[in-house]
C-alpha cells in the first residue's frame, strides 16, 4: 500500500500502527499519585477516565512549559511518556516537589515498549491500551512488556505520521513546544488545561492570561501557495515580521506542503497571505483560545 492510500485508509478508520521510540517511559504509583500529579500538571488527572490518556504539560512558576507529557490512567498506575531528549528534565520535574507524598516515580525504558495503534477499536490481546488522538485521529497507545514487530496491519511511516500531526495541529517538543512556550498558545482543548481544578505549579499565571485574554500568538496551520520546500523561519506579512514557522511537511490530505507556526493575533485571519524564506502561505486555521 502506498503512502497516499495508507493515509486515506487511516482517515477512514482502518487500522495501522507505529512505534514511539522517541519517547521516554515512566510510571507513577502510590496512594497520593492523583493528588500529586494534579499539583504538577495543567490537566485535571482526577477526571481522566481509566483507559484514556491526555497530552498536557508540567509548568514552571512563570507559567511556561518545563516538559510536555502524555498521561495514561490505568487505575493503580499512571503511565507517563515524554520526549527522550528531555528525559533528565522530566525526571527532575516529576520528582522536584515530592516531600512526604506517598508516590513512587520510576523510569521504565527497556521494561516497556510504547506503540500507537490507529483506529476506533483497540487491538485484541493487550491489557494496557489507552485511547487518545495522539496524531489527531482515533487511536490507542499500547504499552507492552515485549518488543513487537507486527500488529497484523500496515506500519505507518514517519511521513504519514507527520502529515496527520501537522494537519491536526499537534504540537511537538523542540518545534512548537519549547521552554519559552505558554501552554495556552499550543494546547487548544479543555482536557489539556484545567481552569476548574485546584492549584498547580504555574496555575496563577495561566489563569490570569486566560481570563484577561492576553494571548498574543496561537498555533496556526498554513498551506503553501506554490510547489516549494520551505523550512522553519521568520514569517512576514507585507514585509513586517509577524511570527514564525516551526514545522513544515507534505500533507496527504491537502496534497500540498503545509506548515505549523505562530502568528501575532492581529494577523491571525484565515486566508491571509504570509511569506517565509521566499515561500508564500495562506492561513488555513487560526483557532481561538480555549474557553
Amino acid at each position: 500500500m502506498n503512502e497516499q492510500k495508507l493515509y486515506e485508509s487511516l482517515v477512514q478508520g482502518h487500522p495501522g500502527w507505529c512505534s514511539l521510540l522517541s519517547q521516554s517511559l515512566w510510571t507513577v504509583r502510590g496512594k497520593d499519585r492523583i493528588r500529586y500529579l494534579n499539583g504538577q500538571l495543567a490537566a485535571d488527572i482526577s477526571s481522566l477516565p481509566i483507559g484514556s490518556s491526555v497530552h498536557t504539560a508540567a509548568l514552571n512558576r512563570k507559567g511556561r512549559i518545563d516538559c510536555d507529557l502524555w498521561i495514561a490512567n490505568q487505575g493503580e498506575t499512571i503511565f507517563v511518556d515524554g520526549p527522550k531528549e528531555i528525559e533528565e528534565q522530566i525526571a527532575n520535574r516529576l520528582s522536584r516537589f515530592l516531600v512526604a507524598d506517598q508516590v513512587s516515580i520510576e523510569k521504565i525504558d527497556g521494561q516497556f515498549f510504547l506503540y500507537h495503534y490507529f483506529g476506533p477499536h483497540p487491538p485484541k490481546g493487550f491489557t494496557l491500551c489507552f485511547q487518545n488522538k495522539r496524531f489527531g485521529i482515533e487511536g490507542w497507545d499500547i504499552w507492552s512488556d515485549t518488543s513487537l514487530v507486527d500488529f497484523g496491519c500496515p506500519e505507518v511511516p514517519p511521513t504519514v505520521q507527520e502529515s496527520l500531526r501537522l494537519e491536526n495541529m499537534i504540537p511537538q517538543w523542540d518545534k512548537e513546544i519549547t521552554e519559552q512556550t505558554i501552554p495556552l498558545e499550543v494546547f487548544l482543548t479543555k482536557q489539556s488545561i484545567s481552569f476548574t481544578k485546584g492549584c498547580y505549579v504555574g496555575q496563577e499565571i495561566i489563569s490570569r492570561i486566560h481570563h484577561l485574554g492576553q494571548i498574543n500568538q496561537l498555533l496556526t496551520l498554513f498551506i503553501a501557495l506554490e510547489n516549494s520546500n520551505p523550512q522553519p523561519g521568520q514569517l512576514y506579512y507585507e514585509s513586517r515580521a509577524v511570527g514564525r514557522l516551526t514545522s513544515c511537511g507534505y500533507s496527504f490530505g491537502y496534497n500540498k506542503t503545509i506548515a505549523l507556526g505562530f502568528i501575532h493575533r492581529e494577523h491571525r485571519k484565515e486566508q491571509n497571505r504570509v511569506e517565509s524564506n521566499g515561500c508564500f502561505f495562506k492561513i488555513l486555521k487560526a483557532p481561538p483560545p480555549i474557553g
